[in-house]
Formats: structure tokens, sequence, C-alpha cells
């Protein structure tokens, strides 16, 4: 009886720790996107449309592999896949990817979205994440 009990217990302390698992692991990708996010906000506007750009223009993307987005309980490391992209606004002018004129776009604004998407596995499971910053200058 004893044993049953035990074995009971330590079933129910595990479905607890799942769903704390589960948020521990977002919370390390979440943390890693927020870095993701700010490299995007202040990265000047010249290297950004730059041809060695971290964010190419799509239909390019740049894949950085097995990049250390955390660790889990126990030391282990979370690695992770991030792709980078950027796409250009539909009013941008010709030469900035768009199909916009200056009746459209008086101001000559130039727009870009910036996207990253990691990408990585736990327990098996595949998870992604993305972030995505509207540029203009």
């Amino acid at each position: 009886m004893l044993t049953f009990i035990g074995l009971m217990l330590l079933k129910l302390s595990l479905n607890i720790l799942t769903p704390r698992q589960w948020s521990l692991q977002q919370t390390v990708a979440g943390a890693y996107m927020t870095y993701e996010r700010s490299y995007a906000e202040r990265i000047p506007f010249e290297n950004l449309l730059a041809g060695d750009s971290p964010w190419p223009a799509y239909p390019s993307t740049s894949v950085d592999t097995n990049v250390e987005v955390g660790r889990l309980p126990g030391n282990r490391p979370i690695f992770a896949s991030i792709t980078r992209t950027r796409f250009p606004s539909d009013n941008n002018y010709p030469i900035d990817g768009g199909t916009g004129t200056t009746a459209t776009n008086p101001a000559a604004m130039n727009v870009w979205k910036v996207q990253s998407i990691v990408t990585y596995t736990i327990g098996g499971r595949n998870y992604a994440k993305s972030r995505t910053v509207l540029r203009a200058q």
C-alpha cells in the first residue's frame, strides 16, 4: 500500500514539474528573442541595407546554427538555429524593393520589416519563435 501511495505521489510531482519545464523553455527562448529584437532596432540603417547585412533581403536568408540561447536546469545548453531576413514595404520606391511612386510616398520613406526566427528542439519536440521589427528611414 505504501509503495502504491509513493508511486502516486511521484507521478503527481512529475505532472506538476512538466508545465514549469515548458514555461522555463519558453522564457529562455523569449529572452534570446529580446536580444534579436534589440539588435534589429539598434543596427544602423546603412548596415541593415548593406550587402553583408545580418538580415539579407527576402528571399535570401541568413541562418546561424548551433547558437546557444540558454541553459536548462542541470546546466544543459539549449542550442537553436536563427534565421534572419528582411522584407521591403510595398510603398518603398522601386530602387528600394517596392512599387511606390512620388504620389504614394511623397516623403521618400524607406521602410523594412526585419524578421528573426529561432527554432530549437527540446525533448524531441520542435519549437519556434519569431520577432518582426519595423524599421523606417
